[in-house]
């Protein structure tokens, strides 16, 4: 009786971890299929499938500004808010202006917020911005200098933007585990809009891109799967060693 109870117990919280992975808002990308898919486009008029400056080279996405300087890959719709963005971000220069990315993204006026990456000062700055260019209109929320951002090339950096309301959270780290709030600043200029990676004068990577929000789809091919709950729901069984 007590062996059914236990299994029984287990089969319903692992129905329920079942149903949550399906039922996740999210959009997921991790670019393993080696070409963008229809949820991306580059900004200012570039055409379907255009992606000058954008590629993907092993399972990254690769911005080089010698074929697209000051361009953005963008996804995402404009009813798009309250949203979670995390990615990985790669710098593989030292030098200034290698851009980071948007949020908030407005298609047609260009207005966003923006994380931008200063790697000769160790500065990260979070933005307002009035068009695609980063520069009129430009507004600096907050800044962080330093730890835990060392500026290193040639490796990833985990971070993170939350929108909820008018607070903007940034997170930043060398992996998403080790990740600090550095940023938090509360403002109401845009209300929703697209995600876009941001590059500028320098080559940088970005990978595994994940928003999370309210009415946000599954991405196009690659499914948002919660293997963290899926394991330990298998722990769970095999620790308990269920059977007939």
């Amino acid at each position: 009786m007590q062996r059914n109870i236990k299994t029984s117990f287990i089969t319903i919280m692992l129905a329920l971890i079942v149903l949550s992975v399906q039922q996740v808002d999210a959009f997921l990308d991790e670019f393993e299929r080696g070409k963008f898919g229809d949820d991306w486009e580059v900004d200012q008029g570039a055409k379907k499938n255009e992606f000058r400056g954008w590629s993907i080279d092993k399972g990254e996405v690769v911005y080089d500004p010698a074929k697209g300087a000051n361009s953005r890959l963008m996804t995402g719709k404009q009813a798009w808010k309250d949203y979670t963005v995390e990615c990985d971000i790669k710098f593989m220069a030292a030098g200034n202006y290698p851009g980071g990315i948007r949020t908030y993204v407005d298609a047609k006026t260009g207005g966003h917020y923006a994380v931008w990456f200063y790697p000769p000062t160790k500065t990260i700055k979070l933005y307002s911005g009035t068009v695609f260019d980063i520069n009129p209109g430009i507004v600096t929320l907050g800044e962080h200098v330093g730890v835990p951002y060392d500026a290193k090339e040639d490796v990833f950096y985990y971070v993170k933007v939350i929108h909820k309301g008018k607070q903007i959270e940034v997170w930043f780290g060398k992996s998403k585990d080790k990740a600090e709030k550095i940023i938090q600043k509360n403002d109401g200029k845009f209300k929703s809009g697209l995600f876009a990676f941001d590059g500028y004068n320098q080559p940088v990577h970005f990978d595994n891109i994940l928003i999370s929000g309210p009415g946000i789809p599954r991405s196009d091919g690659e499914a948002v799967e919660s293997q963290d709950k899926l394991a330990i729901a298998w722990g769970i069984l095999k620790s308990n060693k269920i059977s007939k």
